[in-house]
């Protein structure tokens, strides 16, 4: 019997720093047919909010140590103003939409990242995501909207990459559903020139990535994108593209 197909898109990047490109996202993640998923990150705004409250920032490769002042930040940002902002948003196009994070409902569960060779301080890796209440919530027409937010064994809220948030959930639910899984950002797509979005690249396979990479042409912000998406492919997701469009983009296959 044919799996009902469930779109999940994840969301970031510059594209929730403006009222107007919060509005182009939203328009067109309500024209997505069927069920559907928002996972959001929140890397710009948190960057923001640390500068206001004078918190240091640290980023190692692009990706952020997350010491206890800035994961105070990580859930005022994405737990609350952000992740409320799209419900909101979702609510008013005529959606019925909740907000999670991964402790919520314990979907979510990941592990302290070891703090060898670089401490990230309270960044979670993850273990598992127990998809029932998710099946329910799309079963039942509901939208969740989920932040870059998990939980350890140990009951701890950790940061948690929002890439790669969407490729496990997207993963988990290929079990159950057809999963098509975009990643909506400020860009056409993977790019040639990061600077001309007529360079896009429609179609990467793996080992396209893997010599692109080794020529210094891909950027490297891109590289944990492709790398999710990948990894969502491995564990059975139909479809993964990036783009800023929804009918657009760079299609990945293996």
């Amino acid at each position: 019997m044919a799996k009902d197909k469930v779109t999940i898109v994840k969301a970031g990047g510059r594209v929730l720093d403006t009222d107007q490109e919060l509005s182009k996202l939203l328009f067109a993640f309500e024209a997505i047919e069927g069920k559907k998923i928002l996972v959001h990150g929140g890397g710009v705004f948190i960057n923001e909010l640390c500068e206001k409250l004078d918190i240091k920032t640290q980023m190692v490769d692009g990706r952020r140590i997350t010491s206890k002042a800035n994961m105070d930040v990580v859930l005022m940002a994405c737990a609350g103003k952000l992740n409320k902002e799209l419900v909101a948003g979702i609510n008013k196009l005529g959606m019925q939409a909740v907000g999670l994070c991964g402790s919520d409902l314990s979907i979510i569960k990941s592990t302290k990242r070891n703090p060898e060779p670089i401490d990230f301080g309270q960044v979670g890796d993850i273990e598992s995501v127990d998809t029932k209440w998710l099946k329910m919530f799309v079963d039942n027409g509901v939208v969740p909207v989920i932040s870059s937010i998990s939980q350890s064994d140990q009951y701890e809220l950790l940061n948690t990459n929002a890439d790669t948030i969407a490729a496990n959930v997207a993963g988990a639910l290929s079990e159950h559903f057809d999963v098509s899984l975009f990643f909506y950002f400020d860009k056409a797509g993977v790019l040639l020139d990061a600077e001309d979005d007529s360079s896009l690249i429609k179609e990467l396979s793996k080992s396209e990535v893997d010599d692109l990479k080794a020529k210094n042409i891909i950027h490297k912000g891109m590289l944990p994108k492709l790398q999710n998406g990948f990894f969502a492919l491995d564990k059975g997701v139909a479809e993964v593209k990036l783009g800023n469009s929804m009918g657009q983009g760079t299609k990945l296959y293996l």
